[in-house]
């Protein structure tokens, strides 16, 4: 039987803490926030205590950063990017972004997959995604 399961990280649930206290969620507070991300770096950094940051550190960008490193090959840096305003447009330029070896601006309309022509032919309902 091929069943799939999901898997969560506490990393990923320490971050996801973080990014909604900055963002102004209620329920949390920022001194629990800089503790769950200042345990996350000591894992990191073999138990020292060198990596950690100050609570003028913990800011968004840090976060999406931070998510970048804790979160590498967890196949979130789309998502998460997307979510930070940081996927299309030219506020954040990385190599081969726009398939240009320096990186380039791209279009808003990439923040969206096109649904597929299958898919349209089978449900008269949907529309095509703005832009393809």
């Amino acid at each position: 039987m091929d069943t799939d399961f999901p898997v969560f990280r506490l990393g990923d649930a320490y971050l996801m803490y973080a990014e909604a206290v900055l963002r102004g969620g209620s329920g949390g507070s920022a001194a629990t926030a800089l503790q769950y991300v200042n345990a996350l770096r000591t894992r990191a950094y073999g138990g020292s205590i060198k990596g950690n940051i100050g609570s003028g550190d913990l800011t968004l960008d840090f976060i999406i950063d931070e998510r970048g490193r804790e979160l590498y090959w967890e196949c979130v840096r789309r998502t998460d990017l997307i979510r930070f305003g940081k996927f299309s447009g030219s506020s954040y330029i990385w190599s081969w972004k726009g398939g240009v070896k320096d990186g380039a601006a791209t279009d808003a309309k990439y923040n969206l997959f096109p649904l597929s022509s299958a898919d349209i032919a089978a449900n008269p309902n949907l529309k095509q995604n703005a832009g393809y």
